[in-house]
């Protein structure tokens, strides 16, 4: 499971939700799926409609973490009417959640629906939107006890089982009818048009939590017809039957004549059991017999004698299913070889059931996808079927192997060449942590949001112990960082002076990296000090952070920690402004992390 939360969470059951998913770790081992903290909301008064969005390979979810507050007991959730709480098999008192209502329903519908519009405005087909609800308070139970409401409404506890149960129910719904699992690209593009703040995940990341990869969008309304075509045993439509031919011959009325006797029956198949013994002795092929009831006529009774003997043209209705004598099936027809003429064309109409299916049947008002090339995003190459799109993959894997092997020659002749001219110092060995900002210097600037940040200092240290303050401050005396990072920045927004700091932890793994921003991100628990809380100052600088606003980020095994506050806080400055800057702080850079 990978959280991904660059808004700070706004509530205690936000809180509780992503510190419950940062416990199961990153990777596919307890869930595979990303949950990004993007939350939609409505009206004057900006009510919550949805906290997160959950990807899973099979599709998409919107979550709402709804709050029970000041009720205990068993929640009755039902995809009508009010949700109600109480003791078990009791009715109980109308639920009443944090923020207004008795049901989240509502809301996750709008929200399934902005995310909808969200990426078809982008371009992206998101298929089935699953809606989930996550519960939080002292609950006691939940009715049902699967938490599946129907029609994509899921309703979870906050604890391990129910939500692995949820989002197992949300990704079955999801996955009906998907033609097309969601990639790595799919997700990144999805998550940009979504609007998440700060630092998407990685390709690597994202193929750790299942999803396949790909460089391309896929997930384009004109790829995904296609390939739902071929998902789909019955999307080709069958041929059209064949028109009716003129018979040779106008068939005059004739009176119906009487049926045939017993006697006439038995005597019948007599001789035709004779005929087939006596043509066995002799080795010639025994006659045809003669249509009896259970064949139907196609051709003119005067045709059936001239025809050639090869040739059918009767259709079992109730007769034995085996073949006719003479006829050895399919491996009768081919055994003497090729022929020595071809056989003439029927000379009368064909049941549809005779028909053989036509090579390449035409599919109307279906626009194929374009060829696939690896400079541009057009469509996948497995969705036009056509035999020449794996030589055309193969060739353009063979042309990328052989400019992979001229760029290695090009790079390998100009590396001597710089030894030969004292210029062919080693590089230094390529890191696998992922890079980070510019160290900044003092007084530089850095732009992000139309915001210019100004450097005013910087610390780098090798440990954490005696840097913190809180439960954190404990926390590194068990589990020390390996490396600190903190910058202070000065900005100026609506004419009004802000202070910016910015700590950068580099914990010993992923694992703990994510450990640490849960810690920090709950309420009261402390945090990394400032540089201001260290006694370090600027000209016009705070003494201290008052009234600030917080933002944190996880990028493998580093920790990025951000709180920004006005320099005067009667100013007049608004706390959304305030909290805009902690977002964009993620991205401004401190000096390197120690080796």
């Amino acid at each position: 499971m990978l959280p991904l939360t660059p808004l700070p969470p706004q509530t205690d059951g936000e809180r509780a939700f992503f510190s419950e998913l940062v416990r199961w770790d990153s990777g596919n081992a307890v869930r595979g799926a990303v949950v990004a903290a993007i939350p939609f909301a409505d009206g004057p008064l900006q009510r919550r409609l949805s906290d997160a969005i959950l990807f899973v390979p099979e599709g998409i979810a919107v979550i709402r973490v709804a709050e029970v507050a000041r009720q205990t007991g068993v929640v009755n959730a039902s995809p009508e009417g009010p949700w109600t709480i109480g003791p078990a098999g009791t009715g109980g008192a109308v639920l009443q959640l944090a923020g207004g209502g008795s049901t989240p329903l509502d809301g996750l519908m709008r929200a399934g629906m902005e995310t909808a519009m969200r990426l078809r405005r982008a371009g992206l087909e998101p298929g089935r939107i699953a809606r989930l609800t996550v519960l939080a308070g002292d609950l006691d139970g939940l009715l049902p006890a699967d938490g599946d409401l129907g029609e994509g409404d899921q309703v979870a506890l906050l604890e391990t089982r129910s939500l692995l149960l949820g989002f197992a129910r949300a990704s079955r719904y999801t996955g009906v009818d998907n033609p097309r699992l969601w990639t790595t690209a799919d997700v990144r593009a999805a998550l940009e048009a979504l609007g998440l703040q700060g630092r998407g995940p990685s390709v690597e990341e994202l193929n750790g939590e299942g999803f396949p990869y790909s460089p391309y969008v896929l997930r384009r309304p004109q790829l995904l017809t296609p390939a739902a075509m071929a998902a789909s045993p019955g999307a080709v439509p069958p041929a059209p039957p064949a028109p009716p031919s003129t018979p040779t011959t106008t068939p005059q009325p004739v009176a119906p004549a009487a049926g045939p006797t017993r006697a006439s029956i038995d005597q019948a198949v007599a001789a035709s059991v004779a005929a087939a013994h006596a043509a066995a002795a002799v080795g010639a092929p025994a006659a045809q017999p003669a249509p009896g009831g259970d064949t139907v006529a196609i051709d003119a009774p005067g045709e059936r004698a001239a025809g050639a003997a090869g040739t059918r043209d009767t259709v079992a209705v109730d007769g034995p299913s085996a073949p006719p004598p003479g006829d050895e099936g399919i491996g009768g027809l081919f055994a003497g070889g090729e022929p020595d003429a071809a056989p003439a064309p029927p000379r009368t109409s064909v049941l549809p059931s005779q028909q053989a299916a036509p090579a390449a049947p035409d599919v109307p008002a279906i626009a194929q996808p374009a060829p696939q090339h690896f400079w541009d995003r057009a469509p996948d190459p497995d969705d036009s079927g056509a035999g020449k799109t794996g030589r055309t993959r193969r060739a353009l894997l063979v042309a990328a192997a052989v400019v992979l092997l001229v760029a290695g020659g090009v790079g390998a002749g100009l590396g001597l060449a710089g030894r030969d001219d004292g210029e062919g110092a080693a590089a230094p060995e390529a890191s696998t942590e992922e890079p980070g900002p510019t160290a900044p210097a003092i007084g530089s600037v850095q732009e992000i949001g139309g915001v210019g940040f100004t450097v005013q200092a910087a610390e780098v240290e090798e440990s954490c112990v005696g840097h913190a303050y809180g439960q954190i401050a404990e926390y590194f005396q068990g589990s020390d960082c390996t490396g600190l990072s903190r910058a202070l920045y000065s900005a100026q927004v609506g004419g009004r002076d802000v202070v910016v700091s910015v700590s950068r932890v580099r914990m010993p793994d992923t694992a703990a990296a994510r450990d640490l921003r849960g810690r920090a991100d709950t309420n009261g628990s402390g945090n990394v000090s400032d540089l201001l809380g260290e006694g370090v100052r600027y000209p016009g600088g705070p003494e201290k952070l008052t009234g600030a606003e917080y933002a944190s980020a996880v990028s493998g095994p580093t920790v990025t920690i951000v709180e920004s506050a006005w320099v005067a806080p009667s100013a007049g400055g608004t706390d959304a402004e305030i909290d805009k800057i902690a977002t964009d702080g993620l991205s401004l850079a401190t000096p390197a992390l120690p080796d």
